[in-house]
């Protein structure tokens, strides 16, 4: 069954309902709630998500290109599977952040294990209270 709503203004409950498949387009959706939900490959494009909320949930795969970040933030994330390894989990497929600010950014209490920085501007750098610019640039001299 197909149902079309337009330029309805309407409060829908779906419960228990599968709705593969389904389209929005600019929709006004403030205040909506999934729970329990199978989101796996929905596109969202061109969308506000200030104030989004996603709490226990499975990100793997997840793909965030052009989007502004201010001020958020990511809480108890990791890449535990209960069934697998983290380990395994990490090596098949890493974490990636190409072409990010995290200007001012902080880190607290973070598994940074064989983190790779390449082609970073790496300005400031404090880690521990220790400048990692300077340190770099002591190595460098000492080398000469």
């Amino acid at each position: 069954m197909i149902v079309l709503l337009e330029n309805e203004k309407k409060i829908i409950t779906v419960i228990n309902s599968d709705i593969t498949g389904s389209s929005f387009k600019n929709v006004r959706a403030e205040q909506v709630s999934f729970q329990c939900a199978n989101l796996s490959g929905v596109t969202l494009s061109d969308v506000n998500l200030t104030g989004m909320s996603i709490s226990d949930a499975n990100l793997s795969d997840l793909v965030i290109d052009g989007a502004q970040w201010g001020g958020a933030q990511f809480n108890h994330i990791g890449f535990s599977d209960k069934d697998q390894p983290e380990s395994d989990q990490q090596e098949r497929n890493p974490l990636q952040f190409r072409n990010c600010s995290l200007k001012q950014g902080v880190f607290t209490e973070c598994n940074l294990t064989n983190v790779k920085l390449e082609n970073c501007d790496i300005t400031g750098l404090v880690i521990n209270g220790i400048n990692i610019e300077n340190l770099i640039k002591q190595h460098a001299s000492a080398g000469k």
